[in-house]
C-alpha cells in the first residue's frame, strides 16, 4: 500500500470506529427509512472529512517524528495534499447530503417528513450552539472551495498560495466547532464516540493553535550570518552561512528552509556541507525560478539569515551492500555533503557509483574540485553532458552494477528524469522502495 493510501485509509479507520461507538448505528437500525439514512450520511462523511483535516493538521506543524514516520517531510507534504483534496470530496458530500433533500421538499419532488427528532428535548444553549455550528460551517464549506482552487491550480503564484494557506488554520477551528457541537443533535456525549470525537478535534486543534500564531519549527530555529556568497558562472550561488550560538546539527543530505531579510516567507534548500563544523553551514542555490533568480541581488554579506531544521530522510542510509547516486544539475547538493563526510573518514563503508549529468563539460562542472573529491571519498565517478546528447539509462547503470539485487540509489534531480529512470528500472526488476528522492513540490 502507498504511503498516501496508507494514511488517508487509517484517518477514514479512525472516523470509522468514532461513528460505529456512537449513537448513529443504533439510530439507523431503529429507524431503517430514508431520512434517517440521509442524517447518518451527512453525520459520516463529516466526521470522516474532520478526521482527514486532523491529519492535514498535523502534517503542516513539521513534528519530527511524524515526518519520520512519513520517511520525510517532502512525502509528508504529499500526504498533506492529497489528505486535503479528499477532505474537500467528503465535505462536498456533506454539505449536498444536508441540502438536496431539503431541496427535493422544496420543489414537492418528494414529501415533506416533519419535524425530524428523536423526541429528546433541547436546553436554548444546546440549540444555540449547534445552530451557530451550523451557520459557521456552511461559510466556511465555500472558503474551502475557493482555497483548494488556489493550491491546486499552479499557474497562481506560490506568493499567493502561500498566503492564503494560512487561512487554513483558521478554517479548521471553525470545522472543529461545528464538528463539536452537530453531536449535540444525537446526544453524542452519552457513547465513547462523542467523547473520541472531541479528542479527535482538541488534537487537531492544537496543531492549528501552532499554525495560526506561527509556532511551527520553533525549537529548529537558529539565527546565522551570511559571511561569504560566491555567483559562479553557471548560475549557482554558494553561500556560507555561520552561527556563533546555537550550533546546527544535521546529517549529509539534509535540507532546511531559509528565511532572509529581503523576504518574509521561507524557503527550502538542500544543505551542502557535511555537518562536520556544526558552526558553519554551506548552500548552493541554482537560479530557477523569480525568487532565486533574484536572490543575488538582495544577499551581501553580514546580513542576517534565520535556518529551520533540518529535515529530510535523505540521509544515506540503506542496508544494501552497493549504492547508486545520481545527481542533474543542482541535484549535486546532497551528494557534495555525503563526499565530504566520506573525504574527512578516508574510507567509505559501502561500494559508491556516482553519476552526474549536467549541461556542460566536466571542466565548467560544479564544483571545480568534485573529481579530486570523489577520488578521496572512494566513489567513483562518471560524468554526461546531456547538451552532447548523452543520458542517464537503467540499461548503463545494469551494465556497471550488474544485479540490483543490493542496490540503492539515492536521487536528487528533476522529476522527469527521476520517472525515466524508474521506468527503466522496472525492467530489472529492481524494488522501488530502495529507490530515493526528495521532493520539492510544497503546493
Amino acid at each position: 500500500m502507498k504511503p498516501t493510501t496508507k494514511w488517508i485509509t487509517g484517518s477514514l479507520v479512525v472516523a470509522g470506529i468514532i461513528y460505529a461507538l456512537s449513537p448513529g448505528p443504533g439510530h439507523l437500525i431503529d429507524n431503517p427509512d430514508g431520512w434517517e439514512l440521509r442524517e447518518q450520511f451527512v453525520f459520516l462523511t463529516g466526521l470522516s472529512a474532520l478526521s482527514l483535516m486532523v491529519l492535514s493538521m498535523i502534517i503542516s506543524v513539521r513534528n519530527p517524528w511524524v515526518n519520520r514516520r512519513m520517511k520525510g517531510l517532502d512525502k509528508a507534504y504529499v500526504i498533506h495534499k492529497w489528505t486535503g483534496i479528499f477532505a474537500t470530496i467528503l465535505m462536498v458530500f456533506h454539505w449536498l447530503g444536508e441540502k438536496v433533500p431539503h431541496l427535493l421538499v422544496d420543489y414537492g419532488l418528494i414529501p415533506d417528513p416533519g419535524e425530524l427528532t428523536d423526541g429528546s428535548s433541547f436546553s436554548d444553549l444546546e440549540i444555540g450552539l449547534f445552530q451557530s455550528g451550523v451557520i459557521l460551517v456552511e461559510w466556511t464549506f465555500y472558503i474551502v472551495l475557493i482555497l483548494v482552487i488556489i493550491a491546486l491550480f499552479k499557474k497562481i503564484p506560490y506568493s499567493i498560495f502561500r498566503k492564503t494557506h494560512r487561512i487554513f488554520p483558521v478554517v479548521f477551528l471553525l470545522a472543529a466547532y461545528h464538528g463539536a457541537t452537530a453531536q449535540l443533535k444525537e446526544r453524542w456525549l452519552t457513547t465513547p464516540g462523542g467523547y473520541l470525537l472531541l479528542l479527535l478535534a482538541a488534537i487537531g486543534t492544537a496543531a492549528a493553535c501552532i499554525s495560526l500564531f506561527q509556532k511551527i519549527g520553533a525549537s529548529r530555529k537558529i539565527n546565522t550570518v551570511i559571511t561569504q556568497l560566491e555567483n559562479r558562472q553557471n548560475g549557482i550561488l554558494d553561500l556560507r552561512l555561520s552561527t556563533n550560538h546555537k550550533p546546527f546539527i544535521h546529517q549529509p543530505g539534509q535540507y532546511a528552509f531559509l528565511r532572509f531579510e529581503h523576504d518574509t516567507e521561507p524557503h527550502p534548500f538542500t544543505i551542502a556541507s557535511s555537518g562536520k563544523d556544526p558552526q558553519s553551514i554551506r548552500f548552493a542555490i541554482k537560479s530557477f525560478g523569480d525568487f532565486t533568480s533574484k536572490l543575488t541581488k538582495h544577499l551581501q554579506a553580514g546580513q542576517n539569515v534565520q535556518i529551520e531544521g533540518p529535515y529530510g530522510e535523505f540521509i544515506f542510509r540503506s542496508s544494501a551492500k552497493r549504492q547508486i547516486w545520481i545527481a542533474g544539475g543542482i541535484g549535486i547538493t546532497p551528494f557534495l555533503a555525503k563526499l565530504e563526510q566520506l573525504a574527512s573518514q578516508k574510507e567509505s563503508l559501502q561500494t559508491v557509483d556516482f553519476w552526474y549529468s549536467t549541461r556542460t563539460d566536466k571542466q565548467t562542472m560544479f564544483p571545480d574540485s568534485l573529481k579530486d573529491l570523489c577520488k578521496q571519498s572512494g566513489v567513483r565517478f562518471y560524468h554526461l553532458n546531456s547538451g552532447k546528447k548523452e543520458y542517464l539509462t537503467a540499461q548503463m547503470l545494469h551494465e556497471v552494477v550488474g544485479s540490483f539485487a543490493q542496490v540503492s540509489i539515492w536521487f536528487c534531480g528533476p522529476e522527469d528524469f527521476a520517472n525515466c529512470i524508474l521506468k527503466g528500472l522496472a525492467a530489472y526488476d529492481f524494488d522501488q522502495r530502495e529507490f530515493h528522492y526528495d521532493n520539492f513540490s510544497m503546493r
